[in-house]
């Protein structure tokens, strides 16, 4: 089944965040989402849809400008053609655009997911290596609040069922001991620790010094601990402290993930479309790292439905995510009062319930008339 692409276009929206759960880190504030829509069309008349999640303290990018290269540089080298698979968009995409990883990845989303629903079949079906998973369990990720905030968001989240807590640390080491301590002793030993500092350790020893100070809190999993263009460092990080390190800004790309490997700097990997510049790579990613015996989550930039349904499907059809011994960040819809989609995917006990979807991933945003 071909796509006869006859047009590409995308529109700006904006999603209200709750302000309770707003969530800033090492990184910055995430404290609006400005996204882009991406609508990819058939000469039949069928229409695929994909997210670019833009946050520019992130990914570096925008979507004003995201909209911009869309109409300028993508639809140009797009429309018109006749695609037999979604990668040779991907492929096209790499040719013609350097990073934008998140405008090339709802591009590409937007393509398997026309290219499924001409076929009448979900993407699941077509590159599942497993029987599907129907719910997927979630990591809740905490901003740096003060102690009794955090332990506060910490009860929210374990009352709806979410087992493993992501803190964001590194804005002050004996901070992020009191916070982790509070929470312990409100909640108990039950709950997974996790932290996520957002490469906010720039030196070997600052790094092993504020992880260990966090290891007798029953820390399971430290997220991108250094710097994402410093793979050596992670690699001795990883070396010098007792506990796994995921993999996530510092990975975007089969390239990086071929270093990484290499130098033995991760114990497991974020992948997710945005990140990865398409559903595409993700998938060569995700094989990439299974054959090198990583483990593979979701990561997140706070995407809506619309964006979580592809990554969903990731998690739910390969055997490359053992999601149910490592969760993956599946939950942003907690965080948002509003998006344009037509559904808002339901939580079921702590679990992210993946879409059963009849043709291509399952959702269509609101379009206006």
């Amino acid at each position: 089944m071909s796509i006869q692409l006859t047009s590409l276009q995308c529109r700006i929206v904006r999603y209200p965040i709750n302000e309770h759960r707003l969530v800033f880190s090492c990184a910055g504030r995430h404290s609006l989402s400005e996204y882009l829509v991406v609508v990819a069309e058939d000469a039949s008349g069928a229409q695929g849809y994909g997210e670019a999640a833009t946050v520019p303290i992130w990914s570096g990018e925008t979507g004003q400008a995201g909209q911009s290269i869309l109409e300028t540089v993508l639809a140009p080298a797009l429309v018109g053609s006749t695609f037999d698979h979604p990668h040779e968009v991907c492929d096209v995409l790499d040719q013609v655009l350097i990073g934008n990883s998140f405008l090339k990845g709802a591009v590409d989303t937007a393509a398997w997911d026309l290219w499924a629903r001409l076929q009448q079949r979900s993407v699941s079906s077509i590159i599942a290596d497993r029987d599907p998973e129907p719910h997927i369990p979630i990591r809740a990720s905490i901003a740096g609040h003060g102690v009794e905030k955090t332990v506060e968001l910490a009860r929210e989240f374990w009352d709806l069922g979410i087992k493993t807590l992501k803190f964001k640390t590194g804005l002050d080491t004996e901070d992020d001991c009191r916070r982790l301590e509070a929470v312990r002793n409100a909640l108990g030993e039950e709950p997974r620790l996790t932290v996520d500092y957002n490469n906010g350790l720039s030196t070997l020893p600052e790094a092993v010094t504020a992880i260990e100070s966090l290891l007798p809190y029953g820390l399971v999993l430290v997220e991108q601990p250094t710097p994402r263009d410093r793979l050596n460092l992670m690699a001795q990080v990883r070396r010098r402290v007792d506990v796994p390190i995921l993999a996530d800004e510092g990975i975007f790309n089969t390239r990086q993930l071929e270093e990484a490997i290499e130098l033995e700097a991760l114990d497991m990997l974020s992948v997710y479309p945005g990140k990865n510049g398409g559903f595409t790579r993700s998938l060569e990613m995700s094989r990439m790292a299974e054959q090198a015996g990583i483990p593979c989550v979701i990561g997140s930039n706070q995407e809506s439905d619309l964006g979580q349904a592809a990554m969903g499907c990731l998690a739910a059809s390969l055997t490359a995510f053992p999601v149910n011994q490592h969760p993956c960040d599946l939950g942003a819809m907690m965080y948002y009062l509003d998006a344009e989609t037509t559904l808002r995917r339901p939580l079921d006990n702590g679990r992210y319930c993946v879409i059963d979807a009849d043709a291509g991933f399952g959702v269509t945003p609101r379009l206006p008339r």
